[in-house]
């Protein structure tokens, strides 16, 4: 059983996947997912990975002789430890992933779950069906913490109790890594353009996703205003987008707009082209994939290794964060579409912001 790309881009970007069976058919139930989530939307790095989770998860039924009817908590439990363990069986949606984490074999169960969930509004006797019924059977109910009845106003469907399907592995709770202003002073300096500069900065001092940043158009950035708009749109060329539907608009320091003035007029010059970031060389957008080589020759070139652009955006919010900005203007500046969001995954405190509350209510002396 493989992943196949079924349709690219403009600019040769995979845009569609299948999955193939061994006799490379297209797998029905897999495909029909697929294309629903095709249809409602979703962008096309989700539908990649809900493809490879599929394409995982139907090789784990033919190891143990099983089919989609046969599904059960047991089962997807030990669908987990088979999908967690390095087997060369099991494709990896990034190549250097040998040994999934947590959070990894969490996303595929959660993949599988929304499978099961779709096969169930299908009409009866299909393939699969009987397999949601008994896991609909056992499903859990959750319900958001911390709510007011401000929170149910105008979108109330939002914060209602829902149905988990199948089991989840417990999370670990991760230290969120960031740099400091020293490393990101130490990357700045390695790059070669101001392509580089802008890329880096756009992602530093605003906490945008790549794939936001390379979805840009010179008609988003307005430097009188001090602005980007960050909209998802659906035939990018280059394959990026946002992750939120809709469109979002952020802040801009006068440092980056005046990046951005220099890049149009010492680097893009007369080239016409709508997208911001280009590839020079074919002056085609710049793919997820041309934007990862960047910061792989960034990692050479600076000597700090351990980064990648989504550390910027971590360390974007928490020195917001450090500097007193209230998480829910956090929430809006990195456009999360739920502020629980922001909460689960910015609330932590070191060792340094323990030891400072500490002395500010005067359980410490300023000099413990």
């Amino acid at each position: 059983m493989r992943v196949q790309v079924m349709g690219r881009t403009s600019a040769g970007v995979p845009a569609r996947w299948a999955v193939l069976t061994d006799d490379d058919t297209l797998h029905p139930e897999f495909n029909r997912y697929l294309a629903y989530l095709e249809n409602v939307g979703r962008s096309p790095n989700t539908v990649r990975a809900a493809a490879y989770d599929l394409r995982a998860y139907g090789e784990f039924l033919a190891d143990v002789r099983l089919s989609l009817d046969d599904a059960t908590n047991e089962v997807l439990a030990k669908f987990a430890r088979w999908y967690t363990a390095p087997a060369e069986n099991v494709t990896a949606v990034v190549d250097a992933e040998a040994v999934r984490e947590r959070s990894t074999t969490n996303r595929a169960l959660a993949s599988i779950a929304s499978f099961y969930s779709f096969l169930g509004s299908l009409a009866p006797g299909a393939s699969g069906l009987k397999g949601y019924q008994q896991l609909s059977r056992t499903a859990t109910t959750t319900k958001r913490p911390r709510l007011t009845v401000v929170d149910n106003v105008g979108r109330a469907d939002r914060h209602r109790s829902k149905k988990v399907l199948g089991p989840r592995l417990r999370r670990r709770t991760k230290r969120t890594k960031v740099l400091s202003l020293e490393q990101v002073r130490q990357i700045l300096g390695s790059c070669r353009d101001h392509r580089d500069r802008l890329f880096i900065m756009m992602a530093f001092t605003t906490g945008m996703r790549m794939g936001q940043i390379l979805g840009l158009k010179h008609e988003d950035i307005d430097t009188i205003s001090r602005t980007i708009t960050v909209e998802a749109r659906e035939a990018n060329p280059n394959g990026a987008r946002s992750k939120r539907h809709g469109v979002g608009q952020i802040p801009i320091t006068h440092q980056l707009a005046r990046l951005y003035t220099e890049y149009m007029h010492d680097q893009y010059g007369y080239i016409d082209s709508p997208w911001v970031f280009l590839d020079f060389r074919t002056l085609n957008p710049t793919t997820l994939r041309g934007g990862h080589a960047i910061v792989e020759r960034l990692r050479r070139n600076s000597g700090l290794d351990a980064w990648s652009l989504h550390t910027l955006r971590h360390t974007f919010v928490t020195m917001s964060q450090k500097a007193g900005v209230r998480m829910e203007a956090i929430s809006r500046l990195v456009l999360h579409a739920n502020f629980a969001t922001t909460v689960d995954m910015y609330s932590h405190l070191d060792v340094d912001d323990l030891r400072k509350a500490l002395v500010d209510v005067g359980a410490w002396e300023g000099d413990i």
